[in-house]
């Protein structure tokens, strides 16, 4: 189909001002006492910010007569589409470790907020899985649903749809410093191919959940190792007073 102004309009607003509201309103490094505080109340916070602003979009794609189809709400055939999955999954982990990796190897330091912000009780897991289904689906949704499908019809085909709605989603993840922008924009650029090559957007929604929650429930010990390293030491420190 072809959208309309306003819905390209609407579109290069979310491309643009998801970054700059996540700069202007997001968390800081001087939050990190009031994160590690509170993480369930941000889980929280998060998730509702991402399904009202989802809400909001899915009600500008039904004002303008845009069929949720044509942004990826469908599945033609599960089988490949389960497939695509486990390869966003599994490339995305790996390429997380890789950013990680070439990181600490040219001096680009991890952000210590990103670090608190994972869970370590039972009951801050369960919150960070919530908000991990959320991000999920929403995220999925605003870069990969409705911003690259109008993108890619109406600024120059996929490709230049996926490397605008990538940049825009590394960009959003200021908060996690350089390293962590790099990370988001690598992850967005894979996500988007299961979107180009199937027309859904179902393999990227249960990839991007598969790959929150497998840092979530753990893997963020091999994401920020020094940092965790620093902390288990100061734990220690403390325990010995």
């Amino acid at each position: 189909m072809t959208f309309t102004p306003l819905a390209l309009g609407y579109a290069v607003a979310l491309a643009i001002g998801l970054p700059l509201l996540a700069f202007r309103t997001g968390l800081r490094e001087e939050h990190v006492e009031e994160v590690t505080a509170a993480r369930s109340a941000v889980y929280f916070s998060a998730a509702v910010s991402i399904l009202v602003l989802t809400a909001v979009t899915f009600g500008i794609s039904a004002w303008q007569g845009i069929p949720p189809s044509d942004l990826g709400w469908r599945v033609e055939d599960p089988g490949p589409a389960f497939t695509w999955a486990v390869a966003a999954a599994g490339g995305g982990l790996a390429a997380v470790w890789l950013v990680v990796r070439l990181g600490q190897a040219i001096g680009l330091p991890e952000s210590r907020l990103s670090f608190v912000l994972m869970p370590r009780t039972g009951q801050e897991q369960r919150a960070f899985l919530l908000v991990a289904a959320a991000a999920a689906v929403g995220e999925e949704y605003l870069y990969r649903g409705f911003m690259y499908h109008v993108f890619a019809e109406s600024l120059g085909g996929p490709w230049t749809a996926a490397a605008l709605t990538s940049v825009s989603f590394g960009v959003a993840h200021g908060y996690q410093k350089t390293i962590g922008m790099l990370r988001a924009t690598l992850l967005g650029g894979l996500l988007v191919v299961p979107v180009i090559w199937t027309g859904s957007l179902f393999p990227s929604i249960v990839a991007h959940f598969w790959i929150n929650a497998a840092v979530g429930l753990g893997g963020w010990k091999w994401l920020f190792p020094d940092l965790a390293r620093e902390a288990e030491a100061a734990a220690t420190d403390a325990n010995d007073r």
